[in-house]
């Protein structure tokens, strides 16, 4: 070790601070909706679902890189908690297809709406051009989810 410190990569940076901008937001918006939090692993499958009703736990275990194993536990207790059902499919009865319940989509858009307000308001009170950088971004980020959902 030379004892010069160095800055890090502008990609380990990027990387670290996306993550912090979503552990706050989640957080921050948990809080205000006052909804019984989940574990990690339920909220990624309760999203996902969210985005695409009617799924199998296999094309979601594929998709979010999830052990089918895992998705199942959480999919039980996302059943258990009356956020989501689970229906066998009707050319396929092996195969359970995955939707939301009335109180999952309200609860996911409470969210979502906190999530607006408090990144909205965060954006207000940054220098100034920074939220048209950010916004402007948008296209980049969804390219960028894209190719890391693509393994």
């Amino acid at each position: 070790m030379s004892g010069e410190s160095t800055e890090p990569e502008p990609v380990a940076l990027l990387s670290g601070l996306l993550h912090d901008v979503s552990r706050q937001l989640r957080a921050a918006a948990h809080a205000e909706v006052n909804l019984v939090p989940l574990p990690e692993s339920e909220r990624d499958v309760l999203r996902f679902v969210g985005r695409h009703p009617g799924v199998s736990v296999s094309t979601v275990a594929r998709e979010l890189r999830m052990r089918s194993s895992n998705v199942s536990a959480a999919v039980r207790s996302l059943v258990a908690r009356d956020l989501m059902t689970r229906d066998a499919d009707p050319s396929d009865r092996r195969i359970a297809r995955l939707t939301l319940t009335d109180q999952a989509y309200r609860n996911l858009e409470r969210l979502q709406q906190a999530w607006s307000a408090h990144l909205d308001a965060a954006l207000s009170r940054v220098e100034p051009g920074y939220r048209e950088h950010l916004e402007s971004a948008v296209p980049a980020l969804r390219a960028l989810v894209r190719v890391l959902r693509d393994p």
